[in-house]
């Protein structure tokens, strides 16, 4: 093989490789150091062809039909670099216009503004399947990332990262965590919805987190029980903490009264009563607007914390649920299977049935000035309210006439306005608005059955309420109605005729009109 052959073929291999390289450059969306070393490689051969036979080269583009064939591929290539750069400035400065009735495609005002205020970055990761996308939230997500670049979004397909969901203890899908690397702080959102992102925004960008005070000295579940311990609350525990909640035990009976940063206040199955103190600091705390959780178990008499229900409203029944459907599904006939929610802000996106073990009923008494009184959960129909008690605790359960019908009630929420509320006619009023939540169940929330089911979701629903309802906003929901385009017959045709038909042939109408002006001069 001759010299000039082999000139030839670098020559050739020499563009094959700027092309390639180039090709895979705008593939990957980056110049790697291979495509960086092939590029140079193929300029490399191109450019000794060149020097070699540079005045056959020269004499090449010394004619007439060259110089035209290279102006003509100088100035591609000057409009190609410009739009290019156009592209590149829109890219980085993008702009949309929601063009829908709904504006379903904006940011609210109050979004725009919190985001518009962040002094230090937040990263958003939304962990997903896969298997089941969730489109919409991401898309959501993508436009919180446009209003500010202090805002970085993410999303992780949980199954081939495993290390990132360890990393902020996400165990299911349909999670956002929202992340602000200057200080470790992390808030999960489940709600994904506009009103839910950004409400999770703001309990994020707090300096300081909402404290949920656990009471103790009446054989309450522990906070630091070790994880196999069943009856313990620390899974619990972890979990608030993970939603960026400083969870601590208070002894309230040996304080002055529930302290002033309490977010919440929580009376977690007590095996015994509260103290007269107790009641009074309790009290105390509903009257300046506090919020109150309560989880009454069954088969315990604490008539001094059913009274501070009572006197709004929530009757604590003396009973222990028993339901058929449970051991049917395996279970224990003392864990009623509770499918039915109502109308409330916690129960509002459950759609899956949660497991309530050893729980009594209530009942509900309207009417109570200022007090507001809302069922979340009810039992199935299987289900009855077993009064005897000392049957229970030998084994046996026989529904009889004393017993409670079904449906029960396992779960109340009570909204108090306490310029309107009196505990007794004496009593002050004030401007504040105080919140409790009662359930017949403590071990729903164990260590045992925290993860059953929907019980995790029913929880933290309840906390999130409770705890961080004082700081969140309202968000209009977008109008997700259907609006079709009607074109008439007439219109449908010209969509058609237009860009399918006319467009192409104007395009190839002036290419002939140019190609025969030229060859006529």
């Amino acid at each position: 093989m001759n010299k000039q052959k082999i000139l030839n073929i670098s020559f050739i291999a020499g563009i094959i490789l700027i092309v390639l390289s180039a090709l895979v450059a705008t593939v990957r969306g980056e110049f790697e150091l291979f495509t960086i070393l092939a590029a140079a490689l193929g300029v490399i051969a191109a450019g000794v062809y060149v020097a070699v036979n540079f005045a056959s080269v020269k004499e090449i583009f010394s004619n007439k039909g060259a110089r035209y064939g290279f102006n003509a591929f100088i100035y591609t290539m000057i409009v190609a670099a410009i739009i290019i750069l156009v592209q590149s400035i829109f890219t980085i400065h993008s702009k949309s216009f929601d063009l829908t009735k709904a504006k379903r495609n904006e940011l609210s005002q109050q979004t725009k503004k919190i985001l518009g205020s962040l002094k230090s970055n937040v990263e958003a990761y939304l962990f997903y399947s896969a298997r089941s996308p969730i489109q919409q939230a991401q898309d959501t997500m993508e436009l919180y990332a446009k209003e500010t670049p202090k805002f970085k979004f993410e999303a992780v397909d949980a199954d081939r990262n495993p290390e990132t969901a360890a990393r902020f203890k996400v165990d299911r899908y349909g999670i956002l965590v929202l992340y602000r690397p200057d200080n470790n702080a992390q808030e999960k959102v489940d709600t994904l919805t506009e009103a839910g992102i950004t409400n999770g925004l703001i309990r994020i960008t707090r300096e300081s987190k909402k404290k949920i005070y656990f009471t103790t000295g009446h054989g309450e579940p522990a906070l630091d029980a070790p994880a196999n311990e069943k009856t313990g609350i620390s899974a619990l525990k972890s979990e608030l903490e993970s939603y960026n909640y400083d969870v601590e035990p208070i002894e309230l009976f040996s304080q002055p009264g529930v302290p002033a940063d309490a977010s919440m206040l929580v009376i977690a199955g007590p095996q015994a009563d509260i103290f007269d103190s107790e009641v009074i600091e309790i009290n105390k705390y509903l009257r300046s607007g506090g919020k109150l959780l309560v989880l009454d178990a069954p088969m315990v008499q604490a008539p001094k914390l059913n009274a501070i229900l009572k006197a709004r409203g929530i009757i604590a029944q003396n009973d222990i649920i028993v339901d058929k459907m449970g051991k049917m599904f395996g279970g224990d006939p003392l864990m009623p299977i509770i499918a039915s929610y109502g109308q409330h802000d916690i129960t509002s996106t459950l759609r899956v049935a949660s497991f309530m073990p050893d729980c009594r009923s209530f009942d509900v008494k309207d009417g109570t000035a200022g007090v507001v009184l809302t069922p979340l959960a009810r039992s199935g129909q299987g289900s009855w309210g077993e009064t005897d008690l000392a049957g229970i605790k030998k084994g046996v359960a026989t529904q009889d006439a004393r017993d409670l019908k079904a449906p029960l009630i396992v779960g109340v929420a009570a909204a108090i306005d306490n310029s309107t509320y009196k505990a007794d006619a004496d009593a002050d009023t004030n401007p504040s608005k105080a919140e409790i939540v009662a359930y017949g169940s403590s071990d729903f929330m164990n260590n045992t059955f925290l993860g059953a089911s929907g019980n995790k979701d029913l929880v933290l629903n309840t906390f999130n309420f409770l705890a961080g309802q004082s700081d969140t906003i309202a968000i209009k929901p977008k109008d997700n109605s259907f609006e079709p385009l009607f074109l008439s017959k007439i219109s449908g045709r010209m969509l058609l005729i237009i860009p399918v038909i006319f467009i192409p042939l104007l395009i190839a109408a002036i290419g002939i009109m140019v190609f025969v002006r030229r060859r006529a001069s």
